[in-house]
Formats: C-alpha cells, structure tokens, sequence
C-alpha cells in the first residue's frame, strides 16, 4: 500500500472552494463555546476505594435468560443487596432462594 493510497477521497461539488480550511485552534473553540453558554460534559468520576456504592453486576454467567422488573421500596431493594453480598450471589440466585423459603414454609 503507498501514501497514495492512505490518502482521504474528497467531493467536488463544483461550487466549493479546493483549497483546505485552515486549521481550528481548540482553546478558541472551548472559548467559543463557553461564551455560547455550552458547559462541557463532566467526566464520569474514578472509583473510589471500596465501601463506594457502585452499580451491581453478575460476577459469573448464570444461564438466566428470562427478565423480571418491578419497582420495590429502598429498604427492602437494600435487604435484597445485602443478602446477595453476604452470600456472594446473584440477585436472581437470592430470589430463588427466598421461592425456595416461602414454599417450604408454605409445605408445612
């Protein structure tokens, strides 16, 4: 492959001028767009040590493949968290279990 090849394809429109825009220099673009009222976009924030409450994920794949949404209260959602972090399992493993609990204790 030569440096002929690497090169980018332009349009010609006909109308448009042939020669390249100069150059934009960046800092007079954030002036620019600060002087607008355009605020930059924050940056999602590092990781802190660990007791930082992060989003749950599965930590190993499951086999689950059917979903189950619904909107719980703050304090049992917590309790839901809680059990599944004691116990080092999934959200779907700790509702089985509690199936599990009720139908036993439905049994006897």
């Amino acid at each position: 492959m030569t440096a002929d090849d690497k090169k980018r394809a332009t349009l010609d429109f006909g109308d448009l001028p042939t020669t390249p825009a100069p150059p934009v220099d960046p800092s007079a673009v954030k002036a620019a767009t600060r002087a607008a009222g355009f605020r930059e976009t924050p940056k999602a924030p590092e990781p802190e040590a660990r007791g930082t409450k992060l989003t749950r994920r599965a930590r190993r794949k499951t086999g689950r493949t059917e979903q189950f949404a619904t909107r719980l209260r703050a304090d049992t959602l917590e309790a839901i968290y809680g059990y599944a972090d004691r116990h080092e399992i999934t959200l779907a493993e700790t509702i089985e279990h509690a199936i599990a609990a009720l139908l036993n204790k439905e049994q006897r």
